[in-house]
Order: structure tokens, then sequence, then C-alpha cells
């Protein structure tokens, strides 16, 4: 018997003759027992021709043989198919458990992982270096850990899924990303700040500027960390899961900000160093209180000032006294003040160092106050900084109280002290001089004690502060006085049209401390945006004098003034500026209540700014109402309004 040939291929020839074949069956090999049977028997019928091809077409059979079985091939096909998909139900079943004790894992780590970051506010607020640390090295090794199960071959494997791969990709990108911050953000940052306390930078009455430099040099370093993995954030791909993408979306605001503030802090933070008299360089600066019972446009009649001194961090007091009685008046006016100014505030701004801050736009009353100080009394100054007394109680809130010819002014009352009940209690020749003595002792126990106060309490108030208008600060140095700027402390009147800001401003002219009693506010409808873009909106301003007859009739002359335009003794003269916005205008102005005969609000120019001014009488228990429309340029940020602010929250009145 001839060994079989092999089934012909396709385009060949054989030239040899071929003989019946009949079928030859072996036993399988130890090695391939179990393996699938092939059956040969429909070879072992076929008939070649000469060419290959038998006449019918059929490749390798005869016309008269029977086709063999269809469906072979697709049997074979088909059960390898099959394994396939078998060995693809059995990886994604594996995966798909895998992917949820992964996920499962990962959640209940990270709920005790957000109650871990929720103490690092309180380790910094305490002061607590060491604390800080080793809760930021805890929940950065219980971050690695998670990032690394999220690399695993399953989550591959998952992140190919249609539709859902995008969700696996996004949840490895977030773990990422929040591996990236701890290793290089969180870490070096409680590293840096494990002997960092606000009892550490600021000890007896002295800044440690090196220690100040160091965090500053953290946080310039971290910068790029955060700024590079919230872009990355930002980035990651569309999800579907409904947790997930709150998740991200929770995260994108906060880290978006975050990023903002650092660039804010990273802008501030280098110059502060020569601001506190690094490498032996003593700065000077200006202090004033300002009386809200005697109302000026940025917050009071600067009743004290006295002058601090920084070098190398050390703080150094002189004594406080009353600018009016150290800088007489001027018989003209000079100092540059324009005749817009003349116009609006009237020439008293460039002779009366006390009244220079009629004018709303804190950098030139404080230029033009300090320029009157150094004309009298000599020296420098390199900065001016005002607060009022409602500043103050919130600062003695934190440091504790002070002692001032016997009387103990704190936390709980100092605005009501200094704005009233001082001239319920002293004679007017003691009133300066308690004002002067609190105002000292005051500044000298801010310093001496501020070291002791909690960082975020310390921002609290400062931020507090400053947003009220209570704390405000001038420096000449311009890049000083942009971090001015930056903070919102500046108290200027803003001058760019993207960023429109209303200001509604007041300035007590009774010779009184009838402000006291005075309570403002301002409504602002929301915006109507006009067929040429720009966008209008309906301001209500109200001005209330709340002194009744009866308390009028217990208080000195002192506190009601002897001006004699006053009505009766409980009327104020208050002079009142609306200034629009920069690129916008007031339109459309109506009053209600006061008495307008004196002068009625009229329209003026500063700076390129349109201003309404006007000189009210208001009667005891009556309201003066303003209406006026604002309108501001197109593609404008929403409005927003800047206030003098006044006592009415000590006081408790209402707006």
């Amino acid at each position: 018997m001839t060994e079989s040939n092999p089934a012909p291929r396709r385009g060949r020839h054989f030239k040899e003759n071929v003989t019946e074949h009949q079928p030859t069956y072996s036993q399988p090999s130890p090695s391939t027992q179990g393996a699938a049977r092939i059956d040969t028997s429909e070879y072992s019928r076929s008939s070649y021709t000469q060419g290959g091809y038998a006449p019918s077409g059929q490749y390798g059979q005869s016309a008269s043989q029977p086709s063999p079985k269809k469906g072979g091939k697709g049997k074979v096909v088909a059960a390898v198919v099959g394994c396939v998909l078998l060995v693809l139900l059995i990886i994604g079943g594996i995966t798909g458990f895998t992917l949820y004790r992964d996920a499962t894992g990962i959640l209940a780590q990270s709920k005790t992982l957000m109650s871990q970051a929720k103490t690092l506010k309180d380790d910094l607020k305490n002061g607590d270096g060491e604390q800080l640390l080793a809760t930021s090295q805890s929940i950065a090794s219980q971050i690695s850990a998670m990032e690394k199960t999220t690399e695993g071959l399953n989550w591959t494997i998952a992140s190919y899924i249609p539709v859902y791969g995008d969700d696996i990709r996004a949840a490895r990108g977030l773990m990422e990303q929040a591996d990236n911050l701890a290793q290089n953000a969180l870490l070096p940052a409680a590293q840096s700040l494990s002997g960092f306390s606000l009892s550490n930078l600021m000890q007896d009455g002295a800044i440690n500027v090196p220690l100040l430099q160091e965090v500053i040099t953290t946080l310039q370093d971290v910068e790029p960390v955060i700024t590079q993995s919230s872009q990355a954030i930002n980035e990651l791909p569309q999800t579907h899961i409904s947790k997930l993408t709150d998740t991200i979306n929770k995260l994108k605001d906060p880290m978006n900000k975050g990023v903002e503030a650092l660039d804010q802090i990273n802008q501030i933070a280098p110059v502060l160093p020569q601001m506190l008299g690094a490498n032996g360089q003593t700065r000077t600066y200006l202090l004033l209180a300002q009386n809200n019972a005697e109302l000026r446009s940025t917050g009071g009649f600067p009743g004290s000032a006295g002058i601090m001194t920084v070098t190398d961090g050390k703080i150094e007091m002189g004594d406080f006294a009353s600018p009016a009685i150290a800088v007489p008046w001027y018989d003209e006016c000079g100092f540059g003040v324009t005749d817009e100014e003349k116009a609006i505030f009237g020439d008293r701004v460039g002779r009366i160092i006390c009244d220079t801050n009629y004018i709303p736009d804190f950098p030139r009353a404080a230029s033009l106050f300090s320029q009157m100080w150094l004309d009298k009394l000599g020296g420098t100054v390199d900065g001016v900084v005002a607060i009022d007394p409602v500043f103050l109680q919130y600062m003695l809130g934190l440091t504790g109280g002070v002692d001032a010819n016997g009387i103990t002014v704190d936390g709980s009352n100092a605005a009501r002290m200094l704005m009233s009940d001082a001239y319920a209690q002293l004679s007017t020749k003691d009133q300066d001089v308690f004002f002067s003595a609190v105002a000292g002792a005051a500044f000298k126990n801010l310093m001496g004690n501020l070291g002791g106060v909690g960082l975020t309490d310390l921002t609290d108030v400062l931020k507090k502060g400053i947003e009220e208008g209570r704390f405000i600060a001038w420096m000449p140095n311009e890049d000083e006085e942009m971090i001015m700027v930056a903070l919102g402390c500046a108290g200027e009147v803003k001058t760019d049209p993207a960023t429109p800001q209303l200001g509604v401003y007041a300035g007590d002219d009774t010779a009184s401390k009838m402000s006291w009693y005075l309570s403002m506010g301002t409504n602002v409808s929301a915006g109507v945006t006009n067929a040429d873009g720009t966008v209008t909106y309906h301001v209500t301003s109200t001005f209330k004098n709340n002194l009744d007859a009866d308390t009028a009739a217990g208080l000195t002359e002192y506190v009601t003034g002897n001006m004699g335009i006053k009505r009766d003794i409980t009327d104020m003269f208050i002079h009142t500026y609306l200034f629009a916005p920069a690129g916008g205008s007031i339109s459309n102005l109506t009053t209600d209540g006061g008495d307008l005969s004196i002068q009625a609000f009229t329209e003026m120019p500063y700076n390129g700014m349109q201003v309404f001014t006007a000189s009210p009488r208001i009667l005891g228990g009556e309201t003066m109402t303003v209406s006026y429309d604002v309108t501001c340029a197109a593609g404008a940020a929403p409005l927003t309004v800047r206030t003098t602010p006044t006592a009415q929250e000590a006081a408790g009145w209402t707006a």
C-alpha cells in the first residue's frame, strides 16, 4: 500500500498517478491523547486529475463523487471563537470582580483619608507642626498605595472597555494626580511647616524673617506641582459614572481656586521680607486710627496717628498723637490737589490733614496725609496703614484687652467705648489723651500677643476687616502697593472697566460725632443687558439718621455738634458721593427724604469717571433714599459695590 499524499494546495500540479487510497488510522500518541480526531475517510475517496482539478470544478474530487459535508470548517471556527469568548468572559469576570473589590477598598480608604485631611487645617491652626507632618506622611503613604492599585493589569484591561473605559482612565488619572500632589506638594510643604507657627513667626514684638523666607521658598517650590495637577485634572476624559463625575467636578473648582490663590501668594510673599526690614534695613510706617463716629469717605476722622519702625522684623512703636494737633491747618490749598478734587471735596483736602480722606481713593488720601505729616514733622514714611475701632475690636478679641487710663478696652467693647461711651464718660480734654493711649497700647498688645493666636483665626479676622474696608494700607513703592491691591486692602477707586465698582461714600461735616447714629445700605438689582452689550443695574442707596430726640437731649454738644446749619439737635449734615464705575455711568437719579437745599446731587468729573455729589441734612428718624441706574461697559464682570465702613453694626442699627 502506497503512502497517502498530502492534500493538494490550490494552484499546484501533481504529476504522479494516484491510486485508490484506503483509509488509514493510527492510535493517537500519548502527547495528543484527548485532542480532536480528524476523519480522513473523505480524503481517501477523492480523485485527482492530472491538472489537480476535477471536471466538475470541485477541487480534488470527481464529478461522480459526493461533495464533502458542509460546515465542518465552520464548526471548527465556531469552537475556536467560543473558546476565545469563554476566556474573555472569564477574564472579564475576574477583572470586574477585582475592579469592584479594588474600587470598594479605595472608596473606604478615601473616606478615612478625608477624615485625616480635615485635621490638617486644625494642625496648622494650632501650630502643631509635628502632627501636621505625621498626618501628611500617613495621607501620602495611603494615596501612594491606592495609586499603585489602579496601575494594575485589571485596571489597564478595563480602560479599553467602550464608553466606560473613559471612567477607568479618569479614575486612574485622578489617583495619579493625587499621588503627585501628596508626594511633591503636601509632604514638602508639611516638612517646611513642621516648625512653623505664629508663636515661632512672631516673638517679643518681632517677626522671624528667616523663617518667613523658608516658608516663601516652599510655596514657590510647590506651585508648579499644584498647577500641573490642576491642569491634568481639568483634562481628564469625560466620565459617565455619576459619582465619579461629581467627585471630579467637586475637585476642579477648589483646585483652580487653589492655583489662583497660590499664584497670588507667590506674587506677594517674595516682597514681604523687604517690607519687614530684611538685611538690616529700617522701614517706617505711619499708623492711623480712623473714627467712624465722624465719617470720612475711607472710614473716619483720623483721630490718632503714630510711627512704627521695623528692622529685620523687630518692631518698635512710637508715641501716638492727634494729627489735628500735631499738624496745624494750612492757610492755602497745596500738595498738588487738583481742580476736580477741590470741586468735589473742597480745598480742605489740601489744607487740613484730617480731611484728606474725604477723598475715597485711599492711595491718594494717604499720600496727601503723609506729605503734610512729613512737611511738619520730618522723617520718612514707607507706608500708611489705617484701621478703625471695629477692626481693633476684632483683633483684641484674639489677643486680649488693654488698659488705658483705668478703662479696659477689649474684644467685646472696643468699638462702642471708642465711638460712643468715651464721650459720655470723659471730658473733652481727656478724650484725646484716652484715644491716643488706647491706640498705642492696642498696637503694642497686638504685636506682642499675635504669636499666641491661631493662624486661621488671624487670617479670618484680617479677611473680614479687609472685606469691610476697616483695614487699608498704602505703599509708595509700586511693587509693595501692588501687594496691597492683590490683598484687597489698598482702598483704591478701581479704574478698570472690566471690573466695575460702584462707590457709595459719606463724609460727616456736622463737626460732631453724629455718625455713630448713621446707617447706610445699598441694594443692587439683577443686571439687564442692553442692545449694545452694556449692562444696567437699578440701585437704591439709603442714609438713615437713627438718633431720636430723647437720646439727643442727653448728649454733649461735642457729640451733636454746634454747626449753625443744623435745624435741630438731631440733625446731621452728610456729604454723599456716588462714584460711577470706570467706563460706566449713573443715570435716572431720584431722591426721597432728606433736605438737599444746600446742595442737590450734582454731576462732576473725577479722573475720567462720573461722580454725583450732594450735601443733605437728615433729621433724627429720617431716611434719605437715592434711586438710580448704573450702566457698566460691555463684557464687564458683574457690578460690585464699595461703601464707607460705618459704626452701625456696633451701634445696633440696621441699614
